[in-house]
Formats: structure tokens, C-alpha cells, sequence
């Protein structure tokens, strides 16, 4: 237990990962440590953080190979430059990890509440607040970036030996509740200045993640007004504005750790080529390259942002608050708001809000656009702003763009499929997820294509 007690007094100084959960087994904390031990939960919820780090990477890399931002490097697996191309047969290890980092991620969610139940007397009531609306957080976001890889999804898996796979209405509905959740929480008892110090990770904003997933959620509902509501509730300068995963030596960024290898992927140049010659949002994400041509012949950029095995990697960039709250007020048809807040992302240059993030540097645009228009600039936008954030993956079925696979040397614009096939392990494991049960979803004939959902 000392162990455990050491990782809580330094959860605010070290990286996400670096603390142990278990003296045995730092993957396995024991349900007697995580329910009868302060120190035990505390530790868990630096363990949650480092688990959510992973899981993030492991969606947004995927996202990013299967549409049209990443390419395998030359060192990559067969199966990696597959999936560039859109082809990812079942059993494929990529898709198999997205589902079991995610799900790694909310079973220790699931653990850290039931901990700081079972232990409610013994915490403070700030800190134990802090507790449980980071759980919701992480929990609700890990279950998000599962319906944007899987057409269904099991939600209720605490405990549960055979998880029910829930339709995508029913996942978003559980989703948008654990972020409500969270809300409510840390809006009743505001989280104790021992957690934002040494439990949270330094430089992370739990109030902005909370608003900034409840209006991402809700605008993947079509709720509109909760999406403005949530998207208006979010900081935009200052420290708060930008909350960032960070990786002190020996942890790694997890972009930084498939630079190369046999999981390389870098950014495809067509990305950078495709913006505007004024656009400088390319800047903060690549180095521009003539010579790097990936494993099937893809033109690629190396990275910029996380060429430092260090970098810091932000939960959510900035300015989707914005483009959030332009989409839902075009959706509203109120046009010259909807364009207001567009051209505050479009003419973000160096310096503004004092954040480091994507700055576009374009000018205003000029006259009114209409409803459709807006709609339109609105998801190119998305396309260089939220860049490597797995959101494009989400964007490209919302606009009923999945292009099908796209065979090298070809460049893939938009989505190259709809969906990721079920895990080969919870097949194994599951009976509610054998092929008989829960067949892989059939993915469209004909393109452009939406993605149907049950």
C-alpha cells in the first residue's frame, strides 16, 4: 500500500500513466484496494486518466487511418496499410484495440465510482465530487468514441458477464446522461482544491471537458439547443480554455509513439495540399514534405505537434466550442450568428485567446452566406481544426460521405467505410456478441453513402 500512497501524493507532478494502481498487478487493482482504501481510489483516478490517454489514441488513430487524414509509413504492417485503403477484415489487432482500450477505460471509470461510493465518508466532499464527475467524464467520452467506431456498443458492462449490445440511440441517450451527471455534480459541490492540484492532471479544465462533451453529444442527438446551451458554457481563453494529456518522460504521446514501425502512420499530405493558400492551421499540426511516400505509395507529411515524444495532447481543441455553436445556430437558421461565430475560428491568428492551438489566420467571410453555405464551411472547418481528433470519422457519416475503399496510389476524400467489425475477443467471451448474434454491419454498395443505424 505504500506504493499506492506515494502515487497519490505525486498524481499532480508525474505523467498520466506512471502511478501503479496495484502493488501485484498495476493493471488489476483489487476490488478490496479500490473499496476500502482513500489512497486506493485516489490512485485509481490517476490510473483512469493515463487509461484515457490510451483509449483517445487508439479512436483518433483509427478514425484518422480509415477517412482521409493518415497513411501507413513504409515500416507499417500490411494490415495498417489495408485499413488506409479501407479495408479492415474481423479479427484485424487495430480495430480489436480501439474496442478493448475504450472499454479498459470504462470499466475503470465504473470502478472509481463504485469506490468512491463505498467510501463516501471517508472523502471529502470536494474531492470525492471531483472523483465522480471525472469518472461521468471519461466514462461517457469512452462510450462516445465507441459509437463513433461501432454501429452498436454494449453500455451497461459493470459486473455484467454478458453485456447487451445497444442500439446507437440508446448508447447516445446513456452517453448524454453520465455527462449531465458529471455537470450536476460538480454544480452541487465544486471539486476540492486537493483534487484540481494533485489528482487531476495538470493543465486539464474537468468543467470545460464536461461542457465541451455534453455539447459535442448533443449536437451528435441533433439536440440544438443543448449543443448552443453547453457550447456557450465553455471557456475560450485563458488557462481554462485549453486542457491538454501530458506525457513526462518516459511516457509517450501516443502520436509520437506510431511515427514509425509497425503501426507508423503520419498525416497524409493531401491534407495540407487541400486548404487554402493563406490557411496556416497546417503549421501546428505538420512539417510540408516533397519526399516522404508512405508503405503503398501515399504522400505523406511528417509531424510537427508530435514529433517530441513529450507533446502534450489536448482532450478537445478550443475552438470546436465554436463551430459546435455555428452549427446549431445555421440548424436554427440564425444565419448571421452561425457566421459570426465561423469567422472567429477562420480568423484566429497567432496570439489570439493566448492559446497554443490551430490558428487559421483567414479572413472573414464576405457577405451573408446562406443556410447551406454555412452548413458547408462550417464541416470544412471541422476538417482542419479538429485534425487528428478521430471527429472527422463522426463528421463524414454525418454529411453522408462515406466515399468506400479507396485503393492506393488513389487519395480517399471523406470516409472510406462506416464502421469498425466487432472485437474478436468479446465475440469469444460474449454470447450476446457472436457473429450470429451481432453480425458485423454490412458496409454501403453504393457511394456517396450514409451509415445506417438500428
Amino acid at each position: 500500500m505504500r506504493l499506492i500512497r506515494l502515487c497519490a501524493m505525486v498524481a499532480g507532478t508525474v505523467s498520466l500513466a506512471a502511478c501503479s494502481l496495484d502493488l501485484e498487478n498495476p493493471n488489476a487493482p483489487t476490488e478490496t484496494q479500490v473499496t476500502t482504501s482513500v489512497d486506493g481510489v485516489i490512485a485509481l483516478a490517476t490510473g483512469l486518466q493515463g487509461r484515457f490517454a490510451t483509449s483517445y489514441g487508439s479512436f483518433a488513430y483509427m478514425a484518422g487511418l480509415v477517412t482521409d487524414e493518415f497513411a501507413a509509413v513504409t515500416a507499417a504492417l500490411i494490415s495498417i496499410s489495408d485499413a488506409e485503403q479501407g479495408a479492415v477484415p474481423s479479427g484485424t489487432a487495430i480495430a480489436n484495440a480501439v474496442f478493448d482500450n475504450l472499454y479498459r477505460t470504462v470499466r475503470t471509470a465504473d470502478d472509481l465510482l463504485t469506490g468512491s461510493d463505498a467510501l463516501a465518508s471517508q472523502i471529502e466532499p470536494g474531492t470525492r465530487s471531483g472523483l465522480r464527475a471525472l469518472a461521468f467524464a471519461l466514462k461517457a467520452e469512452a462510450l462516445g468514441e465507441a459509437i463513433q467506431s461501432y454501429q452498436k456498443i454494449p453500455v451497461n458492462t459493470f459486473g455484467v458477464v454478458a453485456p447487451v449490445y445497444a442500439s446507437r440511440a440508446e448508447a447516445l441517450s446513456a452517453i448524454r446522461g453520465l455527462l449531465d451527471s458529471a455537470a450536476a455534480t460538480i454544480a452541487a459541490t465544486a471539486p476540492s482544491a486537493f483534487f484540481n492540484a494533485s489528482i487531476l492532471t495538470p493543465g486539464v479544465s474537468l468543467p470545460n471537458i464536461i461542457q465541451v462533451f455534453r455539447a459535442r453529444y448533443a449536437r451528435m442527438a441533433n439536440d440544438d439547443a443543448t449543443a448552443l446551451a453547453a457550447a456557450n458554457l465553455v471557456a475560450r481563453s485563458g488557462p481554462a480554455a485549453l486542457s491538454l494529456l501530458t506525457f513526462p518522460a518516459p511516457a509517450v504521446n501516443p502520436y509520437a509513439a506510431v511515427t514509425g514501425g509497425a503501426n507508423g502512420i503520419a498525416p497524409r499530405r493531401q491534407w495540407r495540399l487541400s486548404m487554402a493558400p493563406q490557411d496556416q492551421r497546417f503549421a501546428y499540426f505538420v512539417i510540408p514534405s516533397t519526399t516522404i511516400v508512405g508503405r503503398v505509395g501515399a504522400l505523406l507529411d511528417p509531424w510537427n505537434r508530435y514529433a517530441n515524444a513529450q507533446a502534450p495532447l489536448p482532450v478537445y481543441m478550443p475552438d470546436e466550442a465554436l463551430l459546435i455553436k455555428a452549427e446549431a445556430l445555421a440548424n436554427q437558421n440564425q444565419l448571421a450568428g452561425a457566421q459570426a461565430a465561423l469567422d472567429s475560428v477562420r480568423t484566429d491568428c497567432t496570439g489570439g485567446r493566448g492559446l497554443d492551438d490551430p490558428k487559421a489566420c483567414l479572413p472573414a467571410l464576405a457577405g451573408q452566406l446562406t443556410q447551406s453555405q454555412l452548413l458547408t464551411e462550417i464541416y470544412l472547418q471541422r476538417r482542419y481544426e479538429l485534425f487528428g481528433t478521430g471527429l472527422r470519422w463522426e463528421d463524414v457519416r454525418r454529411r453522408s460521405a462515406i466515399r468506400g475503399p479507396t485503393a492506393a496510389p488513389a487519395v480517399p476524400v471523406d470516409g472510406q467505410r462506416c464502421w469498425l467489425p466487432y472485437a474478436n475477443g468479446e465475440r469469444n467471451a460474449n454470447p450476446n456478441a457472436t457473429f450470429a448474434a451481432l453480425p458485423d454491419p454490412t458496409e454501403p454498395a453504393a457511394f456517396p453513402a450514409s451509415c445506417p443505424t438500428p
